[in-house]
């Protein structure tokens, strides 16, 4: 049986020139042997038929459709964490949030050097359901703080990049650039200096010493940025940095790129959705790293993202079980899951809201992450099929029972937000939003 899907009166997001081409789509389904692929685009498309032939029409009635997503920073889990996620629910939850590649921090804690873990990654990559996994490998072996890895080693075996999580050294992350930007290699960096974040577990300020919690100042994360920028300056040496979080690390973004430093950035929708205050309405689940911040970091954010010195949104997908989101924040581990809601909530908040139109956002989860890695989707013939369908029309209503990840961790249950994805297809597999909501 061969089987095709029929994409209707679709508005394809062309966000080179900010304009949609009105459209059909013919796709060729996936079977156990080839991929999927996009055979026709064009009005007044010639449906195939026969006996063996099934076509399968989705009407979209000129909903949006753009490329599947790429998302710059994401906990796999795997090897080492398997009871938070395993590949295939990291798969589903990824695909119903029109993620298609994950770039993955790297796996650290487990007793494994990283040759093995990066090939345990791509051979397993199958059980994602035809999610691509973009492995990024540690500056250091084993993580541990100054022994840096074989870069040229790992990269042949297929790392992306390479990750620092705040541990590595001054003379470390020197060194580590200096090798790196020899042979233009992308070192992807979350930034704080742990000497300042101690035992905190929010961020400093009023509302903590409300409450009589420890803070982490804001300060942990704008030294960190400060330093890599400066040791980027002098190597020359090509750097991401992940889920920023304050306004003082965004303006020292800005300046950096305008002289010309090798910069690049993401946030996720948290450090521009919910402040240091929320945390006191949604608890352990509002407990991330970095913390989230003050209601003028929020608005810095938004303002960086609209004049493009924040390149990406990611999903900061990082899953916790229920045992170890206890409700004393002091002993919760931070984290939250965010495929499923990360390009959810950024629409309600940034494009419904009139912050930035609906192609910025696109590209914030698109064009920007294939310029930093090299790897996309499109939309044209010969290509595989992995699209997102978008409404305006409609709004999504997060539910428990619809989360396909392994964990539950997020802020943003039960709450309503404008526009949605109403159909992913992940290499010609449709998957259905149950959550939309129509009012």
């Amino acid at each position: 049986m061969e089987r095709y899907i029929f994409l209707q009166n679709a508005r394809i997001a062309e966000t080179s020139t900010s304009r949609f081409r009105d459209s059909d789509i013919l796709i060729k389904a996936r079977t156990q042997t080839s991929p999927s692929e996009i055979i026709a685009i064009g009005e007044n498309i010639t449906l195939p038929s026969g006996p063996n032939v099934m076509v399968r029409t989705l009407s979209l009635n000129g909903q949006i459709v753009c490329p599947s997503f790429i998302d710059m920073r994401c906990d796999i889990c795997e090897p080492g964490n398997r009871y938070r996620e395993d590949l295939s629910t990291l798969g589903k939850a990824a695909s119903a949030g029109g993620f298609g590649a994950l770039v993955s921090i790297p796996i650290s804690g487990i007793d494994a050097d990283e040759e093995t873990i990066i090939a345990y990654i791509l051979e397993n990559e199958k059980r994602t359901g035809g999610i691509k996994l973009l492995p990024s490998a540690p500056l250091t072996v084993r993580s541990s703080s100054d022994r840096l890895v074989d870069f040229d080693k790992l990269s042949g075996r297929g790392a992306l990049a390479f990750g620092d999580d705040g541990s590595a050294d001054a003379p470390t992350m020197l060194e580590a650039m200096r090798i790196c930007a020899e042979k233009d290699r992308l070192l992807i960096l979350h930034c704080e200096d742990r000497s300042l974040i101690g035992s905190g577990v929010m961020n400093a300020g009023d509302i903590s010493s409300m409450f009589g919690l420890k803070g982490i100042p804001s300060s942990a994360e704008d030294i960190a940025v400060a330093r890599n920028i400066l040791l980027a300056s002098e190597t020359g040496c090509r750097i991401h940095i992940s889920h920023v979080s304050t306004a003082k690390s965004v303006e020292m973004i800005r300046l950096a790129k305008r002289s010309g430093v090798r910069v690049t950035c993401d946030t996720a929708v948290q450090y521009f959705a919910l402040s240091d205050s929320d945390i006191f309405f949604y608890s352990e689940n509002a407990k991330v790293m970095p913390p989230l911040r003050k209601r003028a970091d929020n608005d810095a954010l938004i303002e960086a993202i609209k004049d493009g010195t924040i390149d990406c949104i990611c999903s900061d997908h990082t899953p916790r079980t229920v045992r170890e989101k206890p409700h004393d924040l002091s002993d919760a581990l931070p984290g939250i899951t965010g495929l499923q809601t990360a390009f959810t909530i950024a629409l309600d908040k940034l494009v419904m809201n009139g912050h930035i139109d609906i192609f910025r956002l696109i590209s914030l989860f698109t064009d920007a992450p294939r310029a930093i890695t090299g790897f996309g989707y499109d939309i044209s013939v010969g290509s595989p099929a992995y699209l997102n369908v978008i409404s305006l029309d409609y709004d999504t209503f997060f539910q428990e029972k619809n989360i396909k990840s392994k964990s539950k961790n997020t802020p943003f249950l039960e709450t309503s937000f404008k526009g949605c994805l109403t159909y992913t297809l992940t290499d010609g597999v449709i998957n259905t939003n149950p959550d939309i909501s129509i009012f």
